[in-house]
């Protein structure tokens, strides 16, 4: 009998160091990959420097191009040499992490793994990383200030060049009224009706886009990084290029706005929804699984009452984003009232684009007052 527990025990003390193991070399495994997660957003950073400084001389040297004129931002742009700028990028990356003990945490490692203590909290003017930072911030500027070509003389003297516009935006036409008004209608409708279809879908999805919801295996794992792709690469794409796909889809009118809106709101929705339930607090939801629910139970019981209030404001406002969009989807033959503006503006017409534009402008001032009441009282 005192044998066979010797056995059990020493059986159950193997497990345990079987299982300590493991863990830590799952521990070591992570650890691994956020020094490679740090090491790439230093050689992001300091690839993005050399390229931003090597644009800067290319642009204050004077070099011309073949016309004889100044190079402009787009030829710079094709001049930089993007190889020598990683490469470079690399070594100083690599040379920060080896010398991180003289040189002080470097910003990747500072993002992903901390400031180690020994470093304390001196101010960021004692340490390289802060210089580094602000470097990075005056380049940023100073780059997008040329790449945008900003010309704040031109913007300041040439007003009188658009007084016309303006005067007639100031004198709207009555001749467009009605026809402003029907389609305004359609315009709201549109944006009601993409709201609706995208409300169950991203509810359904948001939950497998919840990092808190999806650790337990492999399969939810997956799931979780399948969603989030998919949701960041709709939403990347801009409502104004899912128009022009369902306009060649359905046809011209409001029902491919609709689409447009959806899938863009359906992508909107998840981040927002499932960022909330993130945010959840878990006490519930582990006295709920303490009692041998299933996974859906827990998420009916545990998860939904915590998130519904959120959820029903987070949907207000994308309808009121939903109406500002359905004005720039007409433009496309997406329905709305921007079907008819479009043209206008391309006449020249701008007494009654002043008519339509005051329209949109009080809807859309009457749509914020009302969601915002809606959101006050929910929440």
């Amino acid at each position: 009998m005192q044998s066979w527990q010797a056995q059990q025990s020493t059986e159950a003390t193997i497990v345990e160091i079987s299982a300590e193991l493991q863990r830590q070399q799952r521990s070591l495994w992570r650890h691994r990959l956020r020094q490679v997660q740090a090491y790439c957003i230093d050689l992001l950073l300091l690839t993005l420097m050399l390229l931003m400084v090597e644009f800067l001389f290319v642009a204050f040297s004077g070099r011309r191009g073949p016309t004889g004129l100044l190079v402009t931002p787009e030829e710079i742009l094709d001049l930089l040499h993007y190889g020598w700028a990683v490469s470079g990028g690399a070594f100083l990356a690599l040379l920060w992490h080896l010398g991180s003990n003289a040189l002080g945490t470097s910003p990747g490692r500072a993002l992903v793994l901390g400031v180690p203590e020994r470093e304390g909290h001196p101010p960021w003017t004692h340490t390289l990383r802060g210089w580094f930072i602000a470097l990075m911030v005056q380049l940023t500027v100073f780059t997008g200030w040329l790449i945008t070509e900003v010309q704040l003389v031109t913007f300041l003297t040439q007003f009188s060049k658009a007084s016309d516009i303006v005067r007639g935006l100031l004198h709207p036409s009555s001749s467009v009224l009605h026809q402003g008004l029907v389609l305004l209608v359609q315009t709201i409708f549109l944006a009601f009706m993409a709201t609706a279809f995208a409300i169950p879908v991203a509810f359904c999805l948001s939950f497998l886009a919840a990092r808190n919801l999806t650790r337990d295996t492999f399969l939810l794992r997956t799931a979780y990084t399948v969603v989030r792709a998919g949701m960041n690469f709709t939403r990347a794409v801009e409502p104004l290029v899912w128009a022009l796909i369902f306009i060649s889809w359905v046809g011209i009118g409001p029902f491919a706005g609709v689409l447009a809106l959806w899938v863009h709101s359906i992508a909107a929705l998840v981040k927002l929804y499932s960022e909330q339930i993130e945010n959840i607090d878990h006490g519930p939801v582990d006295a709920i699984t303490a009692t041998g629910a299933s996974h859906l139970q827990v998420l009916r019981y545990g998860v939904v009452p915590q998130v519904i209030p959120p959820f029903l404001s987070f949907t207000i406002y994308r309808w009121d984003i939903n109406v500002r969009m359905s004005t720039i989807i007409g433009f496309v033959g997406g329905g709305g009232i921007g079907y008819i503006l479009k043209p206008r503006v391309d006449l020249g017409q701008w007494g009654e684009v002043g008519t339509l534009v005051l329209l949109i402008a009080a809807t859309v001032w009457c749509m914020d007052i009302l969601s915002a009441k809606i959101r006050e009282r929910i929440v």
